[in-house]
This record gives structure tokens, sequence and C-alpha cells, in this order.
């Protein structure tokens, strides 16, 4: 009767493909959850965007004097809210955003509206803050609109380099600016 040989691994092979696994799996698992991170970030981005410009939308479309009023500030808060809760941006709790201040103002997370007032006034007169909403088509009169927002971050050591806005997670920010319709008759 013969038998057959034993056929045996090479020493030091146990554990081999298991440590390579240990470094390569890690690896991978880093890599898809930054690109996850980034596709969240880009995607709240795009959103934020969406809601600075529907916001803007609404401001030039106001006829309520002066433009820079406690009331119009507070509606353009209120709107701002209103956009971030329709358009789900990542993040955002409704009811945050209550005022709008003056963007120089905007140092965090929030919502920011200038109506400055242009520099050149038709047949050379000057414009004071009680003249906007313009009266006619003559008037280039614009609304600027600032939305900060932090966008919650899911992977690990990121909050390290990441922008800050006063808030846990990545800062971004959007600016829009719309010229302002003439007032209603």
């Amino acid at each position: 009767m013969s038998r057959r040989p034993i056929r045996r691994r090479p020493y030091g092979s146990n554990g081999q493909a298991l440590a390579e696994f240990a470094l390569v799996g890690g690896l991978f698992f880093l890599m898809v959850m930054g690109i996850v991170q980034f596709g969240l970030i880009m995607w709240s981005a795009n959103t934020l965007d969406q809601v600075t410009r529907d916001t803007a939308r609404w401001a030039v479309t106001q006829s309520t004097v002066p433009c820079e009023g406690a009331p119009n500030r507070s509606a353009v808060a209120a709107h701002a809210d209103q956009f971030a809760r329709q358009w789900r941006l990542m993040g955002y709790a409704a009811g945050t955003w209550t005022t709008a201040g003056p963007i120089a103002d905007l140092t965090g997370t929030g919502v920011a509206a200038d109506w400055p007032i242009p520099s050149v006034a038709p047949g050379g007169g000057t414009l004071f803050a009680n003249d906007c909403p313009p009266s006619d088509s003559g008037i280039a009169w614009f609304v600027r609109v600032r939305i900060s927002h932090a966008v919650p971050i899911f992977f690990p050591g990121l909050q390290l380099v990441a922008p800050s806005c006063g808030g846990s997670g990545f800062c971004l920010t959007s600016t829009t600016e719309l010229r302002m319709e003439p007032k209603s008759p």
C-alpha cells in the first residue's frame, strides 16, 4: 500500500490572506465612506443653492416700503425656512431660521438679505431706503440673499478639516442676487 504524500503549505502563509484583506478592506471602506460623504455634501450644496434662489425670487416681488424693514426680513427668513423644508435640506430643522439680518452680520449659520441702494438714480437724483421697492423699471434695484448652513458630517475625522460656520458640520454658503420688480400700482 502506497501513501500519498501530504502537501504542506509553505511556512508563513497561514493568515496572509486575512492580513491582506484587513489592509485593503480598511482602505476600501475609508474610500467608500469618503465618496458617500462627498456626495452628501454636493447634494446639500445643490439643495442650498435652490433654497437661496427660491428665497431671492420671492424677495424680488415684495412691495413693502422700506425693503430693509423688519417685516420683510422676517418674511424672507420664513420663506427660506419653508423652502428648506420643501427641498429637504439635509440637517435643517424646521423653524431654525426666524429672522434675516444684514449680510455683513452673518457670521454663523442663518439667513441674511440686503437691498443695497443703487448708486445711480434716473435723472441724476439720490435714492434713499424708502425708495425701495422701485416704482418703475428705470431703477435697477437688487436684492441679495445669503444663506449659510452646516451639513452633518458622518465621516469620522473630517470635522478637523471641514470649514466651520458656528454649527457642527461642513459649512456651505450660497448667495443669490436678483433685480427687483417694480411695485404694482
